[in-house]
């Protein structure tokens, strides 16, 4: 049978409900009370459930020099904890930490926390960036400081027996080199730039091969790799995720503080964090489209592909002239599917080839994102214009 609709009851019921519920004016003590109560009931949780789980997380750092292995001892390892996803959203200040004799460093993250570790060493370029999440009691990770400058990343893998029967350990190595490596023993060859497999105490080759184009300064390192670039242009991010500032993403303009477009520029181009700003932005947006075609390209196992950040397109297009020479070695000895980057026509100083902008993961308001173009030049669009995105990786090396 159906019931008769009675809104004025409804309405009386409504008040009613909204009057026992809601104080007639607000106090210091109720506020005190409120606070007070929430601090009791985490302690509580925390009593009942113990301490936050942690990762404990131990990072080592090694270089190269372009002729063999360098320390790690002393090395500076930058570490950035944060979480977009839950809440609270956390973005805690970057931390300097500095390795012992061994080129080691340890730290906590608690569980469900990101964080994003890469190293210095004096007189080699920076480690990659590498994001990952606390979830394990322990975890292990291992950063390479390798040359500055623009080369073709190559590794090995050295098998090696151990005290356990039948269970060997392999190590992997990075080297850098300007040509093709040819064959499997230039590999291992100390002289081609590659790493010796000490044969009379038991190691063997177990794996080599060829990454791809990297760039390595003081303050970043990033690959290259071949199918990066998206054949079609696309918007940065779905009309959900328009005028929507991130929480932990810094945005870099100069609304407020007045100043000069060129120091705003240069800002932008100091930001080298486009692994950690990818990772911040997939957790937090709905559908960030830029940043989800490079996170979801198909890679290697070891391999995390990011939207590279304002200052990592900017190094691309001022070293265009070495990274395409270099993808091109790649595209005649072994067909790698490289685009090269946009470059003056022959004989010409003004004329360039075609027009091409790339989205970055530098942020300058809840409306605009940085964009990179073809010569280098930075500017801010609007993130539902359609531009290309070429996506840079970051390698783990460990078997």
């Amino acid at each position: 049978m159906k019931q008769e609709w009675k809104p004025e009851e409804l309405r009386a019921t409504s008040e009613e409900i909204r009057g026992a519920v809601m104080p007639k004016s607000i106090t210091p003590e109720m506020v005190g009370g409120t606070l007070s109560g929430l601090t009791d009931a985490l302690a509580e949780v925390v009593e009942v459930l113990g301490e936050i789980p942690r990762e404990h997380v131990t990072v080592k750092v090694r270089g190269y020099d372009g002729t063999g292995g360098v320390s790690g001892a002393g090395a500076t390892v930058w570490l950035d904890v944060f979480n977009a996803k839950g809440y609270p959203a956390v973005k805690v200040s970057r931390q300097k930490l500095t390795c012992d004799e061994e080129g080691v460093v340890e730290f906590d993250v608690p569980h469900g926390f990101k964080y994003a570790v890469f190293s210095q060493i004096a007189g080699l370029g920076a480690s990659f960036q590498i994001v990952k999440t606390a979830t394990t009691e322990e975890q292990s990770v291992s950063l390479w400081n390798l040359p500055i400058g623009v080369y073709i990343l190559h590794y090995v893998v050295v098998g090696r027996p151990t005290d356990k029967e039948d269970v060997s350990a392999y190590d992997t190595y990075p080297f850098v080199s300007d040509h093709i490596v040819g064959g499997w023993a230039e590999y291992y060859d100390p002289d081609s730039g590659g790493w010796p497999c000490d044969e009379e105490n038991g190691e063997w080759q177990e794996d080599a091969g060829t990454l791809g184009v990297l760039v390595s300064t003081a303050d970043t390192s990033f690959v290259m790799t071949a199918d990066s670039k998206s054949s079609e242009s696309m918007m940065w991010c779905s009309n959900r995720d328009y005028r929507k500032q991130i929480p932990g993403l810094p945005m870099i303009n100069n609304k407020q503080n007045g100043e000069a477009w060129e120091d705003c520029q240069n800002r932008a181009r100091a930001d080298m964090d486009g692994n950690m700003n990818t990772a911040i932005i997939l957790d937090y947006c709905h559908n960030p489209i830029a940043a989800n075609f490079c996170a979801n390209q198909s890679a290697n196992r070891n391999e995390q592909r990011w939207l590279p950040s304002a200052g990592q397109a900017s190094l691309m297009q001022l070293n265009r002239t070495a990274i395409n020479s270099l993808m091109q070695l790649l595209i005649d000895e072994w067909r790698w599917n490289f685009v090269l980057l946009p470059d003056l026509k022959p004989g010409s100083t003004s004329s360039w080839t075609h027009t091409e902008w790339w989205w970055t993961s530098t942020i300058y308001d809840e409306y605009c994102s940085w964009a990179v173009n073809y010569n280098g030049t930075i500017l801010t669009n609007l993130r539902d214009n359609h531009y290309d995105v070429r996506a840079v990786s970051a390698f783990h090396f460990e078997y």
